[in-house]
């Protein structure tokens, strides 16, 4: 996988290996967390839970960390040709297979996690089937054995949202795809991510060196698309949500250390295969 395996590569501890931060997310979902945990074999997980707003908290103990979304199979698709297709979209950077992923599955986002610090991700769930998938596996053997069943079981839930304090909106420019974010995060805050673009999207966070430029960033990206290549700004590895279809809305939060970080996305265009990161799709935030 192109986008994910590049990912790995920069990957280094970077988070603060603390307890995680008692959050909104969690404040609002108490008694209605989900726990799951990625290992080097496969990660655990519940095989049920109510509908309504469920909170995932995500652990890595995978060197490599996890991005372990969450996908619900339109009606007619089966998992191994959403898996087919994704393999072709991820791995090959094939456009047409990317918009095959965009038509067979609706993506409910989920958490890009390092080892040591878990991620709290969000989400509101109707009843019915849903998978979870690490997507660092596509492209390895053995993935379909590797993606867990979810089934939100019908009947009563919460009702409350989780109340985020940062909101990160991917939209539509006449340049493209672009962030609206927050100049400043606090560390652990719940922060709600929306896609309002026409393409599934992920916003993930990377810690830069200090006096990192946009242009820096810009420039590494255009690098990996095809450019001159440039030396990579990045000090360790992802935090953040991993890919959300358009329309859809979702909350992580992570207790980042604080400094630079880029807000960006390794995906690809499926109208052009381009990045969309070295077409503009970055910014640069502050945690604090």
């Amino acid at each position: 996988m192109t986008a994910f395996a590049t990912t790995a590569v920069l990957a280094a501890p970077v988070l603060a290996a603390t307890t995680l931060l008692t959050t909104d997310a969690d404040a609002a979902t108490r008694g209605r967390v989900v726990e799951v945990t990625v290992g080097t074999d496969g990660f655990t997980a519940p095989a049920a839970v109510r509908p309504g707003p469920v909170a995932f908290r995500v652990t890595a103990a995978d060197p490599e960390g996890a991005y372990l979304g969450l996908v619900r199979l339109r009606p007619g698709v089966t998992l191994q040709r959403y898996l087919t297709d994704l393999e072709k979209a991820y791995g090959a950077g094939d456009p047409a297979a990317a918009r095959a992923v965009q038509r067979e599955v609706v993506m409910f986002g989920g958490a890009a996690v390092q080892p040591g610090t878990p991620v709290t991700y969000g989400t509101r769930l109707a009843p019915g089937s849903y998978h979870l998938i690490d997507f660092r596996e596509v492209g390895r053997p053995g993935l379909a054995a590797k993606v867990r069943p979810l089934t939100v079981r019908p009947g009563a839930g919460a009702a409350a949202e989780p109340r985020a304090e940062a909101r990160i909106v991917q939209r539509e420019t006449p340049e493209g795809p672009r962030f609206d974010a927050p100049a400043e995060i606090r560390s652990g805050a719940t922060v709600r991510v929306v896609n309002r673009s026409r393409q599934y999207n992920e916003a993930i966070l990377m810690p830069v060196r200090p006096g990192t430029t946009g242009e820096q960033v810009g420039a590494f990206y255009r690098g990996m698309d095809g450019g001159p290549q440039a030396p990579s700004p990045f000090t360790g590895g992802p935090a953040g949500m991993v890919p959300l279809s358009p329309g859809r809305a979702a909350t992580f939060a992570a207790p980042l250390r604080p400094g630079t970080y880029a807000l960006v996305t390794w995906l690809r265009s499926s109208d052009t295969g381009r990045m969309f990161a070295a077409q503009g799709m970055h910014r640069l935030v502050t945690v604090r």
